[in-house]
């Protein structure tokens, strides 16, 4: 017996990106995947998800991270608050590190360019609701190049293997999965810290936050920093959510 397609819901305020997104899934390679509904506001997709929510669920939010109402980014939060939430890929027409990394964190599975081929925005479709995380290849290079050599895997140029054009990041439950032994031991305000962190918060930011103030905040990040061997906060941000650290349970 055939799987059911998988059931999408696409989030854009642009015309042409809903139109050209119609098309393409609309044609033979979108055959497994029926596009149940479109929107083009944060508000209007979480109205969508509420009347699909008994009957016919969504599977995927397919989503621009600029639109009205609410962006991609807090659209995902609400998602994830739902009782059985879809999978959440974002799509961008630019390629921001931070916005990346928060979608990551927060639970997202793909984040992709608007200019990525037809095919691979199908693909990455099916492959998120499989339980994978995909990222275009421009903002994965960007993510790559945060991890350390050990996590990267580096080995010498004779025994490298030659590029892929796009990078599918077998996932944990939350984000993409790096090589790593375990989290090291963090306490709950340490934790908080590192969570809010992920979600792109400033030390000043964190410091509102959490009533801390911001020289503790700072010693907590410094600390932070120590323990996970990275040298900024984007890379720590990413060495932690692949250890399998998740922003998501902790604020």
């Amino acid at each position: 017996m055939p799987s059911p397609p998988v059931r999408l819901l696409i989030v854009d305020d642009d015309p042409l990106v809903l139109s050209s997104l119609r098309l393409y899934f609309g044609s033979p390679a979108g055959a497994s995947i029926d596009l149940v509904g479109e929107a083009t506001s944060g508000p209007e997709a979480l109205e969508l998800l509420a009347a699909h929510a008994a009957d016919t669920p969504v599977d995927v939010v397919l989503a621009d991270i600029h639109i009205p109402g609410m962006d991609g980014v807090e659209l995902l939060g609400h998602i994830r608050q739902l009782p059985d939430p879809p999978v959440f890929v974002a799509m961008t027409a630019l390629d921001e590190e931070e916005t990346m990394l928060s979608v990551l964190a927060q639970g997202g599975r793909g984040y992709i360019l608007k200019s990525a081929r037809p095919e691979f925005i199908i693909d990455t479709v099916l492959a998120t609701v499989s339980g994978g995380t995909v990222v275009s290849p421009q903002p994965a290079s960007n993510l790559v190049r945060h991890l350390t050599p050990e996590v990267r895997g580096d080995r010498p140029a004779a025994e490298a293997e030659p590029p892929t054009p796009e990078l599918s990041v077998p996932s944990g439950p939350s984000g993409p999965s790096v090589p790593a032994s375990s989290l090291p031991r963090m306490s709950a305000a340490e934790e908080t810290t590192l969570a809010l962190l992920c979600i792109g918060l400033s030390n000043s930011e964190i410091s509102r936050r959490t009533g801390r103030s911001s020289s503790t905040v700072k010693k907590q990040v410094s600390q932070l920093l120590g323990r996970f061997g990275a040298s900024t906060r984007v890379q720590l941000a990413v060495l932690a959510v692949g250890a399998g650290f998740r922003p998501d349970d902790v604020v």
